[in-house]
Formats: C-alpha cells, sequence, structure tokens
C-alpha cells in the first residue's frame, strides 16, 4: 500500500480534471455567488460524479429562475429547489499546509504549532435562489447547504478523516462518501491503495471510518486491526465484508454446527445470505440486530416464506435464555414445533420465578368441576403458575384474567383431544346454567366447529343446582 500524500492527492485531482473547474469562469462562479479563492478547484458534479459544465441543467434552472423572479418580482421572492432541479451539486476542493495554534507567553494565539496537512472537500448542495433587497450589487442570492469532509495529516496524529456535522467533527464512517465525488476518483485512489476502490463498491452500513479503511490493504488487515482480539483468516478478502462482519455477530448465538452451516452458505455463493438492506436503521450492537440477521438466513436458506412472529418468538426466547440456536428444520411446522419446544422451556423458567397460589374455587363452580374433574380431555387449571403456563404455551393472555377467575367470574380448563387442543373459559350465569364464554386455539386461533359443539354440549349437559 502506498502512503497518503494529501498533497500529492491534491495533484492528482487538479491534474486530472482541472478542465472542469469552475474557478476561473467569473461567469459561472457569479451565477453560483461564490467567491472565487486561491488554490481551490470548484467542480459541478451529480450522483458522485464530476461532469462538464456544458452537460450541466443547474446552470440553465438557475439563468432560467431568476429571470422569472425578475419579471415577477411583486409575487415572487424565492424559489426553492424540488428533488427534480437539485440533483447537481458543487464541491470545491482545497489543500493547505498550516501550523496548529498555540498560545504565546502573552496567553495570545499564534500559528506557530507543528505543521499538518489538510484536503478540504466541501459539498454544497441548491437549497434555494432569491432576490435580494438588501445587496443592489447583488440582487439574487443562492442559499447552500454545505457539507464538509476533512482530511488531516500530520506526524503524531497521523492520517484522520473527519466529517463536519453542526459544530462538531467526528470521524467519517464508511458509509458516508469519501471526497462527494467518489466516481470520478476511483482510479486515483486505486493508484494510492486499491482497497480504497475495492470499498468504494460495496458501500453497507458498517462501523468502520474512511480512515481505517485507508490504512489497511485489504479486509483481512482491516478487521484484525479493528478487532485484534478476534481471529479471521484471510478466507475474507473474498467476500463482501458485510458477510464477515455478519459471522462476528452471530457467532456467539448460534452452535458450532449451525455456525459452519451459514459459513458454507456463505461460501457457495448461490444467495446474497445477508444483504445490504439488513445492516441499515438497527443499532449494531443490539440483539435486535442479530435477530435480523438470523431471520435473513432462515428466509434465504431454509425457509423462503413462513410466519415471522413465530421465528422471532423462537430467537427472542433462545435469547433469553441465554441458549444457543441451532434450525433444526425445513418445513413451517418444524419450525412452528421447534417453537413449542422452547415455548416450554421458556415457561419453565418464567413460572419458576413465580410465587404459587391456588385460584379460588368459588362455590357456583363446584358442580361444575365434580362432573369435568374426571373427564378425559378437560383439566382444570388451579394454580396461578398453571394460569401463566397455559399462557405461555398457548401465546394468549388467559394469564390477564387472573383477576376475574378470582372474583368468581369464571374458570378456566385446558382442552385436549387428539390434535383439538384450547383453553376454554366457563361463566355461571345468573340462574341459569353453565356455559362456554371463549374457547380458543394457540394464537388466538378459532376452534374446529364440531369440536366446539362438542364441548359447549358437555358444559351445557352438566346441572347447576
Amino acid at each position: 500500500m502506498s502512503s497518503i500524500n494529501l498533497n500529492h492527492l491534491f495533484e492528482d485531482i487538479s491534474n486530472h480534471f482541472q478542465q472542469f473547474s469552475i474557478e476561473d469562469n467569473d461567469e459561472l462562479m457569479g451565477l453560483f455567488q461564490i467567491e472565487k479563492e486561491y488554490d481551490y478547484l470548484t467542480f459541478i458534479c451529480r450522483e458522485g460524479r464530476i461532469i462538464d459544465p456544458k452537460e450541466s441543467k443547474i446552470i440553465s434552472h438557475l439563468r432560467r429562475f431568476k429571470n422569472y423572479i425578475s419579471k415577477n418580482k411583486e409575487t415572487i421572492s424565492e424559489i426553492k429547489f424540488d428533488g427534480t432541479t437539485n440533483l447537481e451539486y458543487l464541491v470545491r476542493v482545497t489543500y493547505q499546509r498550516n501550523r496548529r495554534l498555540i498560545e504565546d507567553d502573552q496567553g495570545v494565539l499564534i500559528c506557530a504549532g507543528e505543521e499538518y496537512d489538510s484536503l478540504k472537500f466541501t459539498q454544497l448542495k441548491f437549497e434555494s435562489i432569491g432576490r435580494s433587497i438588501y445587496f443592489e450589487s447583488r440582487p439574487f442570492y443562492i442559499r447552500y447547504n454545505d457539507f464538509q469532509h476533512l482530511f488531516l495529516q500530520d506526524e503524531p496524529n497521523r492520517f484522520t478523516i473527519l466529517e463536519r456535522r453542526g459544530n462538531k467533527q467526528i470521524a467519517l464512517s464508511y458509509e458516508r462518501t469519501l471526497t462527494f465525488m467518489d466516481g470520478s476518483c476511483e482510479s486515483i485512489f486505486q493508484k494510492i491503495n486499491p482497497f480504497i476502490k475495492e470499498m468504494m463498491k460495496e458501500k453497507d452500513s458498517l462501523p468502520f471510518t474512511w480512515a481505517e479503511i485507508i490504512e489497511a490493504k485489504n479486509k483481512y488487515e482491516l478487521l484484525c486491526k479493528k478487532y485484534p482480539t478476534k481471529r479471521f483468516t484471510k478466507k475474507v478478502n473474498k467476500y463482501p465484508l458485510r458477510y464477515t462482519y455478519a459471522l462476528m455477530k452471530i457467532r456467539t448465538k448460534v452452535t458450532s454446527k449451525q455456525f459452519r452451516k451459514i459459513e458454507a452458505a456463505i461460501e457457495q455463493k448461490t444467495n446474497d445470505v445477508f444483504p445490504s438492506e439488513v445492516f441499515g436503521f438497527v443499532k449494531k450492537n443490539s440483539c435486535e440486530f442479530v435477530k435480523v440477521l438470523l431471520t435473513s438466513y432462515v428466509q434465504t436458506c431454509i425457509l423462503p416464506s413462513f410466519a415471522t412472529i413465530i421465528l422471532s418468538d423462537l430467537i427472542d426466547m433462545s435469547f433469553s435464555l441465554k441458549k444457543k440456536l441451532e434450525f433444526n428444520f425445513k418445513t413451517e411446522r418444524g419450525l412452528s414445533r421447534q417453537h413449542n419446544q422452547i415455548v416450554e422451556e421458556y415457561s419453565l423458567k418464567q413460572a419458576k420465578r413465580l410465587k404459587t397460589f391456588k385460584l379460588k374455587q368459588h362455590g357456583k363452580y363446584k358442580l361444575l368441576v365434580k362432573h369435568l374433574q374426571n373427564h378425559p380431555h378437560f383439566n382444570l387449571i388451579k394454580t396461578n403458575k398453571e394460569l401463566f403456563m397455559e399462557g405461555s404455551t398457548m401465546h394468549h393472555c388467559v394469564y390477564s384474567y387472573l383477576g376475574k377467575i378470582q372474583r368468581g367470574g369464571s374458570i378456566i380448563w385446558k382442552y385436549e383431544r387428539q390434535k383439538h387442543r384450547y383453553t376454554v373459559e366457563i361463566e355461571k350465569r345468573k340462574y341459569g346454567n353453565y356455559e362456554v364464554v371463549q374457547c380458543y386455539g394457540k394464537y388466538d386461533s378459532l376452534p374446529d366447529k364440531q369440536e366446539l359443539d362438542e364441548i359447549k354440549k358437555v358444559v351445557r349437559a352438566i346441572p347447576y343446582k
């Protein structure tokens, strides 16, 4: 890797693109309302590339807008640029060799500190053009949104790239453009370090900085420097950086066997196991991010379509139990079966934390209990812990009925016959018989009609006095 020299980088940009700079074009600099400055290059850009001013559309837009405002000065004072007219923007580039500010003996700040090099890229995005009412020499103004990337280099601090955000300067993250005109500068960076051009093509939302990338010669070196306590092989150079980052995040959450399966899926290159879009919008250090990665793997390599809420539950409960995941299913039924197994394990753990007490047995349900307790398909829920387990197993909110049960409002039963598994709520009507008021399967699913009719028939047949 060649050592980066900011002065040489500026000279390369100047040599390659000087003919496209508008800095010496007084008419265009006046049109854009920009002061000419020594040792500056000013380019018109579109979609990350420098364009020839002859191909620019923004120039004709500005002239047309100025003319329109002049003709309608009584009614129009400003025109804002929308998505169709502000696709182009300006980039100003300048190199300087400066000295840091230090205090002299009298406490006055002077430029006598250590020397440092700076290469500044400033993006000017068009916001609006309007009529000026204060300056006769400048009848029009242009407002810009400006963004700045600053390359800095000195002996003690070596090399860094900063991004200005408000009044702060922070390290320029990899997901941002490097120069605002990266498409045009690829060949220049290729000479400095081919790895820069390689990473410009990936552009994923990952927690690396451009300075880290520029100072590494490949992905293996980048990862080893960034994460010195982790082990990597040179095989990482063959794949998008997002794949290695994803593997690093999920390694501790899955079994060794499952991890090898995911690695194998990546190596086959048949599918994009972790597409770029899964790396946006979620904090990278969160369990939610790991869940997004694992869901992407399942959708890509195991089940293209499934009830995502079931997989989400399965992953969440595994994390809560600190249990490493292994996806032992190939069908939706298999997914549901594995999900149900971990529900039982999770529910047992949660139930152990509950202080157990018996549910109140109100007298009006005495005959109901007497007749149903020996029924082969009905099982009375007798404690708060059993009620909790029923809600967890069946994935519904039956535990929220605890207060109603304690007041004698209803009584809850488990019902199971062959493939039919339901939670049944029974009430005693005032001056009347027992009645099934609710009957639900897993995830609040409705029962089989014939089975429900049979359940109601059994309950109605029980004497209530």
